[in-house]
């Protein structure tokens, strides 16, 4: 049963790195991650950023510092140690934690983002080793971060790539329109040792 997750996992990895791949095919040069990065922005989600209601940017402080504090003392216990993984598809909300063909949860995530020491990701992480009772539920998941967290991107021509917390939280954002990039997080003692983004 792992052997048909891990081949699903596989598969979708390949058919992300071919739709991403075909899109900028004849421009293609040896670019790391952080330069293909920009094409799995959606003209639609760059259109909602430049439209937010200004009074969003205007919230009182102290709600804002109460929200933050919430989330940072719910990051640990929010989901167990161990290793987790999802694909990153924004398009494909509805189908998280729903079975698929392989007859296994779908482990989705299709929101989320990075603000101070939390990464917020939305939707449904499956643990590894593959436990089918044991994926998340589907919703908000607070990833506490620390000064001695790994953030790693996988992918293109420079192989895998460690990069600052801001740089990864703009990559984040940005690859949840790749319609399929893989995510994984170690978590150890509650908070996030290592987190990858993978082509």
């Amino acid at each position: 049963m792992k052997n048909k997750f891990l081949v699903a996992l596989m598969t979708g990895c390949v058919l992300a790195m071919a739709v991403g791949c075909t899109s900028q095919e004849e421009t293609a040069t040896d670019a790391g991650f952080e330069e293909m990065a920009p094409e799995f922005a959606t003209d639609e989600s760059q259109a909602q950023t430049e439209s937010e209601p200004e009074e969003t940017a205007e919230a009182p402080a102290e709600e804002s510092k109460e929200t933050a504090e919430d989330t940072q003392q719910s990051a640990s216990s929010d989901i167990a140690d161990g290793t987790w993984s999802a694909y990153l598809d924004n398009t494909r909300k509805d189908d998280a934690g729903k079975v698929g063909e392989v007859g296994e949860p779908m482990s989705i995530i299709y929101d989320g983002g990075l603000e101070g020491d939390v990464l917020s990701v939305v939707g449904v992480l499956a643990p590894d080793p593959y436990d089918p009772t044991g994926f998340t539920a589907d919703g908000s998941h607070a990833l506490k971060l620390t000064d001695s967290t790994e953030f790693v991107m996988s992918g293109g021509d420079t192989g895998p790539e460690t990069v600052t917390k801001e740089e990864f939280g703009e990559h984040f954002k940005n690859c949840l329109g790749s319609g399929g990039l893989a995510f994984e997080v170690v978590i150890e003692g509650g908070a996030v040792k290592k987190v990858t983004i993978s082509a």
